[in-house]
């Protein structure tokens, strides 16, 4: 066998010196160190190519977020975007959440002994689909990994869809729950970040969640609701249509329900007034959404433009500047419900974000518009509740749909309402030094104040 030996060469003395000893140990360590990084390359490449190269793309309308002038608005309102958000992360993640999730809410230490933080240990899977989408336009890529793989691990049903609910403190009856309106906010989120980081894993789980959401014409898929039952009173009877006075008198009340009084139902009639239906709200026909999985071939083609007949035939035509809260399909077509929890009245809150999804496709009729812009800048509040028959509001104030709120003025690039809206939040905004949650929004309520998720990162993805 022939001997193998290391190659020699002559110095000057004519002695002969091995090849690597014409190295120092410097030289010697940065070509180990070379080798080492070039091989690690190829293996991450590897890995690369067999995790994503093969992932589908998914090409997303693109929307630019609020420039600087917009921003000052915000900031004359005590609304500092990145403060906000640090401040959110710090208190509600991790002094308040599981160090991924965030939890529903958060309370502060109040004054007596008896009144420490608190945090509900409830996860909403909107609130997190919220998160993420933070997550993702702040570049925070290990946060939103996290994220996304504890939401599959502990939301996920085992049929494409998700549940709403998860957390030690959730009532035993909500914990099967999985609505329309969460899943849909979840797959708006998951998408942006599969864009940003998804995987070929990432995809079909998406495509399972879509098949659970759309059905074959890619219209959104019905769903079990609780919705105003009419009620007999003196201007309503249940006759049928061709038996109704002639006269129309009883129109409006004939068409949404008034209590026996002839009067707005209380919280407490409401609750007993309400029957179920298998229908789908309008404010889960998401058109932006929509386009996007029908442009990359996700659903079926013509999807879009159905949704949209869909939402702009939901308008009152008795001059209801609203949106119907859903929509039923019957043997005779399309039924629209106006009144949702409480007879006789539209949800506000829902129809503005029927208005926002309308607004960002630059769908929204000026009529509601005009009527949403003239509430917010002079009564200052966004009310739940449009009474019909009297055209007055009421009700609690619709605290989660102002981020849609901000989202439409901005769409419709009218800083008037854009500022009204900031005005609202703004007066909610903790802004005492000594306090742990300055610069993030809260309620107050029983004298303590509460910091909810869906008001913060609803803030925070809107400015």
């Amino acid at each position: 066998m022939k001997r193998r030996t290391l190659r020699f060469i002559e110095k000057g003395s004519g002695t002969k010196v091995p090849l690597l000893a014409r190295f120092t140990l410097k030289q010697k360590i940065i070509a180990v160190l070379l080798v080492v990084f070039a091989v690690s390359s190829v293996v991450a490449y590897l890995l690369y190519v067999r995790t994503f190269g093969n992932a589908e793309q998914i090409e997303l309308t693109p929307h630019e977020n609020p420039g600087y002038e917009w921003e000052q608005i915000a900031a004359d309102n005590n609304i500092m975007s990145n403060y906000l958000w640090g401040r959110t992360k710090k208190l509600m993640l991790t002094n308040g959440g599981d160090e991924f999730m965030i939890p529903t809410y958060y309370k502060i230490a109040g004054r007596l002994v008896s009144q420490p933080a608190e945090s509900s240990l409830v996860y909403d899977l909107s609130d997190q689909a919220w998160l993420l989408d933070c997550y993702v336009e702040a570049g925070e890529a290990v946060a939103a990994r996290n994220l996304k793989n504890r939401i599959v691990s502990r939301f996920h049903s085992g049929n494409g869809a998700y549940f709403s609910f998860t957390g030690e403190k959730v009532p035993a009856e909500q914990k099967e729950i999985k609505t329309t309106e969460d899943n849909l906010a979840w797959l708006e989120a998951y998408l942006r970040y599969y864009c940003a980081y998804g995987t070929n894993r990432d995809f079909e789980e998406i495509k399972m969640l879509i098949s659970a959401l759309f059905d074959e014409t890619g219209a959104v898929r019905p769903e079990h609701l609780d919705v105003a039952r009419y009620v007999d009173s003196l201007y309503y009877s249940l006759d049928k249509p061709e038996d109704a006075d002639p006269n129309g008198n009883s129109s409006l009340d004939e068409a949404y329900g008034i209590n026996k009084d002839g009067g707005q139902e209380t919280a407490e009639e409401s609750g007993t007034n309400l029957k179920q239906v298998v229908g789908v709200k309008l404010s889960n026909v998401r058109l932006s959404l929509i386009h996007d999985l029908e442009k990359n071939g996700l659903i079926a083609q013509g999807a879009y433009e159905r949704a949209l007949k869909l939402v702009k035939d939901a308008k009152d035509g008795d001059g209801v500047p609203f949106y119907a809260y859903a929509y039923e399909k019957t043997e005779n077509g399309i039924n629209y419900i106006y009144s949702g929890s409480r007879a006789g009245t539209v949800d506000v809150g829902e129809s503005v974000m029927v208005m926002a999804n309308l607004a960002r496709m630059k769908e929204l009729d000026g009529f509601s518009y005009n009527e949403l812009k003239n509430l917010i800048l002079n009564e200052r509040r966004l009310y739940s509740s449009y009474y019909i028959v009297t055209g007055n509001y009421g009700g609690a104030e619709a605290y989660r749909q102002y981020s849609y709120a901000l989202e439409l003025a901005y769409d419709m690039d009218d800083r008037d309402l854009y500022r009204g809206v900031c005005n609202c939040i703004g007066v909610r905004v903790a802004t005492r030094s000594s306090s742990p949650a300055i610069y993030m929004v809260f309620r107050e309520q029983d004298g303590r104040y509460v910091f909810y998720a869906s008001d913060n990162l609803g803030a925070r993805k809107a400015v």
